[in-house]
């Protein structure tokens, strides 16, 4: 019979630790989901005031959308952009620039610089075959990209959407409020039971 009270107080403890680590990894988990969906909506109305790219800590952020820089940057990546000194530029540096009338913005390695009075880079994407036709003159030159993460722009490019902002903001934002009631009935329930 004392075996038997030792196993159930055994079991007991087995499923209280259990039950403990699953809510301290929900809470985890829920806190995560809430810090992504609050700089998710930080970066789509800052975009939106500012009608240019969301940035975070002086880097802007740009979604590739095209192959040409592949394999360095595939398509759908989020690429951190830091405004350079065009001085400080060098070949080898990966920049982002616009076209002479301020439009979409291009990211390419630099191949070459020319310095003739006024600085000019010659820049190839790295799955292409032939430089630019066109220098870049250092005028237009946004930054030189610093860090990378794959995939991501899919997900923010989706996110501008009316469809994509219901599904990756208001759903989880709503299951995290849901959740939170429910722990928050259940806990006042046990401290009633008490």
């Amino acid at each position: 019979m004392e075996n038997h009270s030792l196993e159930i107080q055994d079991n007991n403890k087995n499923n209280n630790k259990m039950n403990k680590f699953k809510i301290i990894a929900s809470n985890i988990f829920i806190g995560i989901m809430g810090v992504i969906i609050i700089g998710m909506l930080i970066m789509l109305f800052q975009s939106k005031q500012t009608q240019g790219p969301p940035s975070i800590a002086g880097h802007q952020m740009y979604i590739v959308l095209s192959g040409s820089m592949s394999p360095t940057f595939k398509t759908g990546s989020i690429i951190f952009v830091k405004e350079a000194n065009p001085e400080d530029i060098k070949v080898n540096d990966i920049i982002t620039y616009t076209g002479n009338d301020g439009g979409s913005a291009t990211t390419h390695r630099v191949v070459g610089i020319h310095n003739e009075g006024t600085i000019l880079f010659q820049t190839r994407g790295d799955a292409n075959n032939m430089d630019d036709p066109l220098p870049v003159p250092a005028k237009n030159v946004v930054g030189v990209v610093k860090y990378s993460i794959p995939l991501v722009g899919y997900v923010f490019s989706f996110a501008r959407t009316k469809e994509g902002f219901l599904l990756l903001m208001i759903v989880p934002g709503a299951i995290i409020i849901v959740t939170q009631l429910f722990n928050l009935f259940k806990y006042i329930k046990e401290a009633k039971e008490s």
